[in-house]
């Protein structure tokens, strides 16, 4: 076998695994921006302030002082 029949072999392969984790990276960008619109548009939509952080969903509320406590948790699958 030729070296730079090798070779080939050997960038095709790591080309095919770059690309799939690119691809990967992707999807996962994309589902955590899903779950984080649900979170902000669906769940809290009611509530002056929410925060998401994977997968735990939080609504905050004013106390009596004015400061935000939370008033709900989700968790977002």
């Amino acid at each position: 076998m030729n070296k730079w029949k090798l070779t080939a072999i050997i960038f095709i392969i790591l080309f095919v695994a770059e690309t799939s984790f690119v691809g990967y990276g992707f999807y996962l960008i994309e589902k955590d921006t899903k779950d984080y619109y649900e979170c902000l548009y669906n769940i809290c939509e009611d509530y002056p302030e929410a925060n998401f952080e994977t997968p735990i969903c939080r609504c905050y509320d004013y106390d009596v002082l004015g400061n935000f406590v939370i008033a709900k948790s989700e968790y977002i699958n």
